[in-house]
């Protein structure tokens, strides 16, 4: 009786469908990877520009806490400058601006200061002044874009 051994080992076959399966895997796990790092630095970047929105809004909220006088935009009217004077502030008039797509301020004689960084492009900075009416006090509205999406904010002046 003749005892036939079988080889070990895998056949050519086997070894291109083996490495076929591998290579799909591994492009596979790759390109998931790339998304997932693509998606991490988008968000990241929305964030920013959504502080950088934020921080504008605060800074806005500040200019117009204890105004005594409004310079622009006129009464019942709009503007892109905010104009305002503060009382008891010694660096009087405070404007707030926008300038290729970045806000700033300028306090009394110094040169303005940019409030957002370049990476985030603020545009159609508006400010309207509107009259008080029915018992509600006058107020200022702004609005802006930062990065495409919409800011509002409203500040009621109390005396």
């Amino acid at each position: 009786m003749r005892i036939v051994k079988q080889k070990e080992g895998f056949t050519l076959i086997e070894v291109i469908i083996y490495l076929a399966l591998f290579t799909l895997l591994l492009g596979a796990g790759i390109v998931s990877a790339f998304y997932i790092i693509d998606a991490a630095e988008r968000d990241k970047y929305e964030a920013s520009a959504n502080a950088e929105a934020q921080f504008l809004l605060r800074k806005i909220d500040w200019a117009l806490t204890g105004v005594s006088a409004i310079n622009s935009p006129p009464s019942a009217g709009s503007s892109d400058v905010l104009s305002v004077d503060k009382a008891d502030f010694t660096d009087n008039p405070l404007i707030i601006d926008s300038l290729f797509g970045r806000a700033r301020m300028k306090r009394g004689t110094e040169g303005p200061r940019f409030l957002t960084a370049g990476r985030v492009s603020i545009e159609n900075l508006t400010f309207e002044h509107v009259a008080p009416e029915g018992g509600k006090p006058a107020a200022i509205k702004a609005f802006f874009t930062a990065n495409a999406k919409l800011f509002e904010f409203v500040k009621y002046l109390r005396k």
